[in-house]
């Protein structure tokens, strides 16, 4: 936000004509001011306030007004509101909500809003608005609204456009947002960075180095690095939850491997107790059927609790696990259960003859 006035010798006209791209003669000065040929011009559209007299939704008689009622030669001609659109939205959804805002923040209020509309096709879609700083009524203007240009009020302003904004992304199906914060209130370590502004850019595209367009080299530098930074901290943090994760998961694997051994152990009989037949019908049984222990709520308490893109992660470590070959101390065993005495064997073919003949 910043005022318009004499005192930095401009006038409400030229601002005017430059913000909408159009002609207007100054009828105080008798200058004209001619910007048809501004390229970056989107639209522009006056808004009036309830009761103000028809004759001002004309930009050349509206601020040529402005300009005759003011007599003083350091007069505040009108206060500028300048508000950057999100790119995200469509051409037609930017200029609602730019309307939108505008309606209710300064029209509904008494004041009349000139608004430009710059950029559209670009990555920095903004809008100008021209606002007047005095009350109208039917037969034209009265006298100043102070309230209005309080600096209080600009924290307010910016806070009814965050929420106007992300309300039409929301609208629009976009999650984005945008905070109307500082950095520093938003606890963001990042250095703000500046505008450059139309004749900075245009003096860098001829290849003439500016002092700003430098500070604003040396910001993102800057930036640059705490973003790498921030980065490599992040990576840390979640290789840490990552082993944390595993050690709980294997805790929880050996207390359901424990449990369910000892259920095992405490109620299933022996297998010289069974018979052939309930041997076969035991190992078909699925392993479904096993009831399931206190340890298994346990690991459910803790997996509710993971990031789910980490235990992603940390199930495709387990995976890579299950399928690799078993230790040397598995393999071993699993050759001495193979290498049984033969007479065990023919142990076992007697007792399961004796039993088909009983």
């Amino acid at each position: 936000m910043q005022v318009i006035g004499r005192s930095a010798g401009r006038s409400a006209t030229a601002a005017a004509a430059y913000r909408s791209g159009e002609e207007v003669r100054d009828e105080r000065t008798g200058k004209v001011h001619d910007y048809t040929g501004k390229s970056d011009i989107y639209g522009s559209e006056i808004l009036l306030p309830e009761g103000a007299p028809e004759r001002m939704g004309d930009r050349v008689a509206l601020w040529n007004e402005v300009e005759r009622v003011e007599k003083r030669k350091d007069a505040q001609l009108s206060r500028e509101v300048m508000i950057a659109l999100p790119a995200e939205l469509s051409h037609g959804q930017k200029q609602k909500l730019a309307r939108e805002y505008v309606q209710a923040e300064f029209v509904d209020k008494g004041m009349i809003a000139d608004i430009g509309y710059h950029d559209f096709d670009s990555h920095n879609p903004h809008a100008h608005i021209m606002l007047t700083m005095r009350s109208v009524d039917g037969e034209g203007f009265g006298k100043k609204k102070r309230a209005w240009n309080q600096r209080a009020a600009i924290s307010a302003h910016r806070h009814a456009w965050a929420e106007h904004a992300n309300q039409a992304l929301e609208w629009a199906g976009y999650a984005k947002r945008i905070d109307h914060r500082s950095l520093k209130d938003q606890g963001v370590e990042r250095e703000p960075q500046i505008h450059l502004g139309a004749k900075v850019m245009e003096m860098e595209a001829r290849g003439i180095s500016t002092q700003v367009a430098a500070e604003s080299r040396r910001i993102s530098k800057v930036n640059r690095n705490i973003a790498r930074q921030q980065a490599n901290r992040e990576r840390l943090q979640t290789s840490i939850k990552l082993e944390q994760t595993l050690e709980q998961i294997s805790a929880v694997t050996a207390a359901i491997s424990a449990d369910i051994l000892s259920d095992s152990s405490a109620t299933q009989p022996s297998t010289e107790q069974h018979s052939p037949s309930a041997r076969s019908h035991d190992l078909k049984e699925p392993d479904s059927q096993v009831e399931p222990t206190r340890a298994d709520g346990v690991a459910e308490s803790i997996l509710r609790g993971v990031d789910p893109e980490l235990l992603e992660r940390v199930k495709s470590r387990l995976a890579e696990s299950e399928t690799s070959e078993p230790p040397v101390e598995e393999k071993q065993e699993q050759v001495k259960q193979k290498e049984q005495p033969k007479q065990r064997q023919k142990k076992r073919v007697k007792e399961r003859d004796l039993e088909i003949e009983i």
